[in-house]
């Protein structure tokens, strides 16, 4: 009997290892891992209309560039709010959400949403040839995203299409930005 109970104590720790093994991979060490539950429930249709963007005004230095000529070069924005009637709205087969930009060339805005979270990225080309990066999460509700613009891809100018990007760099302070989808 004493045989057929090790054998069966090493048969259930061999079946029970690789549960033990999984659970462990998934453990995040740091805490930083995010679990997002439910579905903001978007939908194309909430995307589509007339794109108002406005910044909060303020001059902002670009910092830590990749082309350190930039570095100390500023970008001001304006309560000027910038209207775009001619979006265009699609799935990604980049990631699982919709895809956005404007109808004209060169893309004066550009993103993706996903569906889960309805978190936002978007790139709007200010007036000083530069696509200011910003990020938010979407209120399907109000239509809105209260967000923020922490980098910005400085382009040669005047802006091409494609644009020829000089240097990428970092923003502070960093830009408050609200868009919103009539």
């Amino acid at each position: 009997m004493a045989k057929g109970g090790r054998r069966m104590r090493r048969i259930l720790w061999v079946s029970f290892l690789p549960l033990l093994l999984i659970g462990t991979a998934c453990h995040d060490k740091q805490g930083d891992t995010i679990i997002v539950s439910g579905d903001c429930g978007l939908i194309r249709s909430d995307l589509l209309g007339e794109w108002d963007v406005t910044f909060t005004p303020v001059t902002a230095t670009l910092i830590n560039c990749s082309d350190p000529a930039f570095d100390n070069d500023t970008v001001t924005v304006n309560s000027t709010t910038s209207v775009f009637n001619d979006m265009e709205v699609f799935a990604s087969a980049g990631n699982v959400g919709f895809q956005f930009h404007n109808g004209t060339a060169p893309q004066l805005i550009f993103g993706n949403i996903e569906t889960d979270s309805c978190s936002m990225l978007f790139a709007v080309l200010d007036n000083e040839g530069q696509y200011l990066q910003c990020i938010g999460t979407f209120d399907r509700a109000s239509g809105t995203l209260q967000g923020a613009c922490d980098s910005t891809t400085v382009l040669q100018t005047p802006v091409v299409d494609p644009p020829a990007i000089l240097a990428d760099c970092d923003l502070t302070p960093i830009l408050h930005v609200t868009l919103a989808i009539l």
